[in-house]
């Protein structure tokens, strides 16, 4: 790549920063939202590349020798994207009722499934769950 085009990428990638920066300041509800979309889009690509990568060591077949660089280079990005999901963490009361106190206090039946509906258990599952797929990515490169 030309130093020209490097910048150029820098350059647009400050302004869809400064851009999203805009957008949660002006309406974070709707900036967690699409950015949880975005997330989860990103998300499932890594997850299936690793699952089509674990049916073709599981059958063991030549089928998926062609592509399967190609999929294990998409499961590289899942460490990646354990850091994008920090934005997640900090809006989860913007993203789901059952992260406001003020709501839960309010609704039975939310009270009634806050032993498994709660930030802090929400948070250390998505931990649990990130680093059980980073962790199968990097056996799978081996």
């Amino acid at each position: 790549m030309s130093p020209r085009f490097r910048r150029n990428c820098l350059l647009v990638g400050i302004a869809g920063l400064a851009a999203c920066a805009a957008g949660a300041a002006a309406n974070p509800a709707a900036f967690f939202r699409a950015y949880l979309v975005a997330y989860l889009f990103w998300l499932g690509i890594a997850l299936g590349c690793m699952a089509i990568v674990l049916i073709h060591y599981l059958t063991g077949g030549a089928w998926g020798l062609v592509i399967r660089r190609v999929l294990e280079s998409g499961t590289r990005t899942l460490p990646l994207l354990a850091l994008a999901f920090l934005p997640l963490a900090f809006g989860l009361r913007e993203l789901y009722e059952w992260a406001r106190p003020e709501v839960v206090a309010a609704d039975a039946l939310l009270r009634h499934k806050s032993a498994y509906l709660n930030a802090p258990f929400f948070l250390v599952r998505a931990a649990i769950y990130l680093a059980a797929w980073i962790a199968v990515a990097a056996v799978l490169r081996r």
